[in-house]
């Protein structure tokens, strides 16, 4: 496993995971195409009446072709590839974190858990202190992501923290707050230090398919774990590999020495 140490890929996840050994990787975290965009469709803020809700970039419902697919058929016969050789991969008593669409969550707990010997754990939701406002006003706003959490057999969490910190959710703004690059589906550092704090060691490997703006693999560089992380689209590969370079994580590191520990307790 030398070979995938510390190591950002700009490849397709499906011919770089066919190369990694056998129950080899530690703990898995990822954020992959969710089938949830409109191609070419936006929202214009320019012209909304109230003042508060205006912007001039428009909101973009067209996340990039990689999250376009021709059918439903052809989406979940991609997701399956890619969670069949994640599992293959990940070591026994292992955890995996899939953030994905909340009408299609049940497919990991119903369909592809059970079929590949994965145990579902919980749904773990992440809560938007500052969602994006309803400009229609038909609907509740959307203030939450979802995540499916399994392990690979039965098995406790490798660090229980206390009690207060460990409910299935996580409450932060969204990416208008914390944003750094214009990764469009960009996490919050704080939630993936959550699932890496919980679910592994320092020394462990840490692999995430999708690594998009490079997040999982700042955090796993942050708390000492070691990193896989792949990205298909050269533009994302490129921000990642920017990131995950010592100024940028030494200047994270300032900030987080600056916090009151008890806000940070995850650090």
């Amino acid at each position: 496993m030398k070979e995938f140490e510390n190591k950002i890929i700009n490849a397709d996840c499906l011919e770089i995971l066919k190369t990694i050994p056998d129950n080899s990787i530690d703990l898995i975290i990822t954020d992959p195409p969710y089938m949830i965009s409109q191609p070419d469709k936006k929202i214009s803020r320019k012209t909304l009446n109230a003042k508060s809700w205006k912007r001039n970039m428009d909101i973009k419902l067209d996340f990039g072709s990689w999250d376009n697919f021709s059918s439903e058929q052809e989406f979940f016969d991609f997701t399956e590839s890619w969670f069949k050789e994640c599992v293959r991969v990940l070591k026994p008593k292992s955890w995996f974190y899939i953030f994905f669409d909340k009408q299609k969550t049940g497919y990991f707990d119903l369909i592809l858990g059970p079929k590949y010997g994965m145990k579902s754990r919980t749904i773990f939701a992440w809560l938007k202190s500052n969602p994006t406002p309803s400009f229609r006003l038909v609907n509740y706003l959307s203030a939450s992501e979802f995540i499916w959490v399994g392990s690979k057999g039965e098995c406790k969490l490798k660090n229980f923290l206390k009690q207060t910190e460990m409910f299935n959710y996580m409450i932060t703004p969204n990416k208008s707050a914390y944003g750094q690059t214009c990764h469009p589906t960009e996490k919050p550092l704080s939630l993936i230090a959550k699932f890496i704090k919980t679910s592994s060691n320092e020394g462990d490997i840490i692999l995430d398919p999708f690594l998009g703006s490079g997040t999982t693999a700042i955090m796993s560089k942050i708390l000492n774990r070691k990193y896989l992380g792949i990205e298909k689209d050269e533009k994302y590969y490129k921000m990642s590999c920017d990131r995950i370079g010592d100024k940028y994580i030494e200047n994270e590191l300032e900030k987080l020495s600056k916090k009151d520990p008890k806000q940070n307790s995850l650090f």
